[in-house]
């Protein structure tokens, strides 16, 4: 893997190309890496999908209460990513290497309690939380005991990940997910329909594929991050000793990020409890939808990685002049990608689908889902970038409490309303989440127009 230059905004004059040069050069990476899983899980969902629609929602009840877990760690990926920004738009290479130092030890230690905990409450947490019919909490519970072994792997590949944004390389983290989502292609297909003789494992086979995977990705970001060359290098052999007060650093600016995220997911729980009433179709409609909207929503996310990691770089170094430079920039090129892919959701629906599942009435109605997502992508997309530039200003907060009320004020009440109340089934649940998605852009938007730059850096450096 190769060293890729750090992007720094640290000259007096900065071209408008060199800022578009730049932007592209931490974009297209994250892009690809965002794609390349993308479309890893949709090849996946695809052949579980091709089982039938119990795999599908079994393992799609599994995988959210991973993703509850991804939430908490995106308090220490936040964090590290934004302060390793800032110490690199100031040249402070020291400090960049001792955040990244403490964000592996966090990581490491909540990652091993959290799947030993999993593991022994496997069925408790399904029934808790989902309470779905016996046939298919028994495939849930199967396919989860398997898929959370991939944890600590996963939490290792998504925090080295964090910390090189933060350096601004996003091609390494590309490379990684580019080998490990050719192995996770290779090995679902092996382990669910059997090869050369082997047997066909079905769900099972999904899960054991992930697994492998992921303990792939972390070996190679191990590698990575601890190469002499790399733009940070940890030297994992030699004891790294706790420290408190940069873990309360990291934490202080990521804890509001996590809980984002963590009332992301506990929304997305009580919402799927929401949708299994409608039954396994709409569920699994609804699973399928998800992944398809990845098509549009996932190659939008770099540009929020960018919109972080610049702003982050730009106030450390004092250039304020370019921290409107970069954002503006950044929505332009993110919206031109959008129009493209939000259009193939909204008139392409039924093909898109199509290559993921069989059931002719779960793909009429995931295109009802995907033609509502089509609609909101650049609401959606500016609302990622801006809420990526508040991050990299340490302002967490706001995305929290947007979010919040998004989600808790809007979507979870008028979506119990417009299903049962109104009587529109699974579409008044993604009408409400259409409503809720344009309801937090505007709200983002007026926030963003309404930040003080200078007291940004002020506090920056009182902080510091």
């Amino acid at each position: 893997m190769e060293r890729q230059a750090v992007v720094s905004p640290s000259e007096v004059e900065v071209s408008q190309s060199e800022i578009r040069r730049r932007i592209f050069s931490m974009i297209w990476p994250a892009t690809i890496e965002n794609v390349l899983q993308m479309l890893v899980g949709i090849v996946a969902t695809g052949m579980v999908g091709k089982i039938g629609a119990e795999a599908v929602a079994a393992a799609g009840l599994g995988n959210r209460i991973s993703q509850i877990i991804w939430s908490l760690f995106s308090a220490i990926g936040t964090g590290a990513t934004v302060l390793i920004a800032r110490s690199f738009g100031a040249k402070d290479h020291a400090a960049a290497k001792r955040t990244a130092e403490q964000a592996m030890l966090l990581a490491l230690g909540l990652v091993g309690i959290m799947t030993l905990a999993i593991w022994a409450q496997a069925r408790k947490l399904l029934i808790v939380l989902f309470n779905p019919n016996a046939a298919l909490l028994e495939s849930a519970y199967v396919f989860l005991r398997i898929a959370v072994w991939g944890m600590p792997f996963m939490a290792i590949m998504q925090v080295v990940g964090a910390i090189m944004r933060g350096a601004g390389n996003t091609k390494t983290p590309m490379q990684i997910a580019f080998f490990v989502n050719v192995i996770n292609v290779i090995a679902n297909y092996v382990l669910i329909y059997g090869f050369l003789g082997s047997p066909p494992l079905g769900m099972i086979g999904a899960a054991v594929a992930t697994v492998i995977s992921q303990f792939v990705g972390a070996i190679l970001a191990l590698y990575a991050i601890t190469r002499p060359l790399a733009v940070i290098s940890l030297q994992l052999r030699q004891r790294i000793k706790a420290n408190i007060n940069e873990m309360k650093r990291i934490l202080g600016v990521g804890i509001p990020a996590a809980f984002e995220s963590l009332f992301w997911q506990v929304a997305s729980i009580i919402m799927m409890g929401l949708i299994v009433t409608f039954g396994t179709h709409a569920l699994a409609a609804h699973q399928l939808g998800l992944n398809a909207e990845s098509l549009s929503y996932m190659p939008s996310a770099g540009f929020g990685i960018a919109a972080t990691a610049f702003v982050g770089q730009s106030l450390g170094a004092c250039r304020l002049d370019l921290v409107k430079r970069y954002v503006k920039e950044i929505n332009k090129w993110g919206i031109i990608l959008t129009i493209f892919t939000g259009g193939l959701l909204l008139f392409f629906p039924v093909p898109i689908l199509s290559m993921l599942s069989n059931d002719v009435e779960v793909i009429e109605l995931g295109a009802i889902y995907l033609r509502l997502m089509g609609l909101v992508q650049i609401p959606q997309l500016i609302t990622g970038i801006l809420n990526g530039a508040m991050r990299g200003a340490g302002d967490t907060k706001t995305p929290m409490y947007i979010g919040g009320i998004g989600l808790w004020g809007i979507r979870i009440p008028l979506s119990f309303v417009f299903s049962q109340g109104l009587g529109l089934g699974i579409v008044g649940v993604w009408l409400a989440m259409t409503l809720d998605l344009v309801i937090r852009f505007i709200l983002t938007f007026i926030r963003y127009r309404r930040i003080k730059w200078q007291a940004v850096v002020d506090d920056m450096a009182t902080s510091s």
